[in-house]
């Protein structure tokens, strides 16, 4: 339906408390991108919150099928919106799936992205930072700081001052051809395209590193990028108005996201490689 029609209670908890979780999925060739990914991490963030699932998530599969093609969505973005409802764990919450234009253009992985650090620190200790819930207005008051900086993303240090997550995105440094990313204990949801991007350096012989990566090594590596759903491998080549490397798109970052591109695009629903 148009979403001026759709309606959910004010008593959703969703719209109360962000008590929820939502995905984001990749149309690509009009087909939905880590599918299976996506849905084993909404079902498995509903037994971590206490969110009952609706009888509609067992063939959601086949409902965020329906959307791409009523939308004729070839290449875009869907979200996928699960709130907890106005009795969460007793009464089954709403879920929406809308779709979305692709928001990034061929120039963005051409000239590459730019970054600074967010003036808030993420909570490593949280159990809810590697959960996607609606509770996002850190990443979004973020963003907007980001976005007055004249900075596409934000990039969040811990509490003990290492280097965690974007506020949309993972990050991922290349040192002397060595891929390093912060390991999942120093605050950062794991993402999807994450793992993808670990699976795919290991299948390319490319030494991986997950562990703690402060923000000086940010400044001096070779090369660093940002993963999402949507983005796949973005080039990060500035961060506080310092270049990396050579402030240019890396080969390392370009052989990556031209191999995990080619994989979706063969097997757009697989998980892993």
């Amino acid at each position: 339906m148009p979403a001026n029609q759709a309606q959910i209670s004010v008593l959703d908890q969703g719209f109360l408390y962000g008590y929820g979780l939502f995905e984001t999925i990749l149309v690509l060739e009009g087909q939905p991108a880590l599918l299976e990914a996506h849905l084993k991490r909404l079902t498995e963030g509903c037994a971590a919150l206490g969110i009952m699932v609706p009888p509609s998530l067992a063939g959601l599969d086949i409902l965020v099928k329906q959307v791409i093609k009523l939308n004729n969505i070839t290449e875009g973005a869907l979200r996928i919106t699960l709130s907890a409802g106005a009795l969460p764990g007793k009464k089954a919450g709403n879920l929406v799936i809308s779709p979305r234009p692709f928001p990034y253009k061929s120039p963005d992985y051409k000239k590459g992205f730019s970054a600074g650090w967010a003036s808030t620190r993420r909570n490593e200790q949280s159990f809810l930072v590697k959960l996607k819930t609606l509770n996002y207005l850190e990443n979004i008051l973020a963003r907007r700081e980001a976005r007055e900086k004249g900075w596409d993303e934000a990039i969040f240090l811990n509490t003990a001052g290492y280097v965690a997550e974007g506020t949309i995105s993972n990050i991922f440094l290349v040192k002397d051809n060595r891929v390093i990313t912060p390991s999942t204990d120093q605050g950062l949801l794991p993402g999807i395209l994450r793992q993808v991007a670990l699976e795919t350096c290991h299948r390319l012989g490319i030494v991986v590193q997950e562990r703690p990566v402060s923000p000086r090594e940010l400044v001096t590596a070779d090369e660093c990028f940002l993963t999402n759903s949507l983005m796949l491998v973005m080039p990060l080549v500035k961060i506080n108005g310092c270049p990396i490397g050579k402030g240019q798109p890396g080969p390392v970052t370009r052989r990556l996201r031209e191999n995990i591109l080619l994989f979706l695009s063969r097997s757009p629903g697989k998980t892993s490689l």
